[in-house]
């Protein structure tokens, strides 16, 4: 019995350190610096998007002149692959923004969307 239980422990110790591997060998396909382009009521802005991977959590912040500053992104999810949402509070319109990127066919552009309604365009920055 003292056999089966430490088998046991043994299997479901090999199955948390698998599932902690996989999760920390993912990374989001964003990471980097983007240039975002929409197209708002007061005309197309511009920002810059940086996402980045500090302990093992993606971070990341915009910046652009109509913002003012670096604005930290919230709420960041990436659990799908091609996929990412955020969202960012805005001093200006004093309220929280969301937006959301999908990848355009290869690993270098995105389209999506800024509050559900205005078109986003994102190209990756080459370094």
């Amino acid at each position: 019995m003292k056999k089966f239980a430490f088998l046991m422990v043994c299997m479901m110790a090999m199955l948390f350190v698998s599932n902690d591997t996989y999760a920390q060998d993912k990374k989001t396909p964003f990471l980097g610096t983007w240039t975002l382009t929409s197209d708002t009521p007061i005309g197309q802005t511009e920002m810059k998007m940086v996402v980045e991977e500090k302990d093992g959590k993606i971070t990341g912040y915009l910046s652009a002149d109509a913002l003012g500053e670096k604005v930290d992104m919230d709420n960041i999810n990436t659990e799908k692959d091609d996929e990412i949402t955020f969202s960012f509070f805005t001093p200006m319109a004093g309220m929280d923004i969301e937006m959301y990127l999908t990848l355009d066919g290869d690993q270098d552009t995105a389209k999506g969307a800024m509050m559900g309604q205005f078109p986003v365009d994102a190209k990756r920055d080459k370094e």
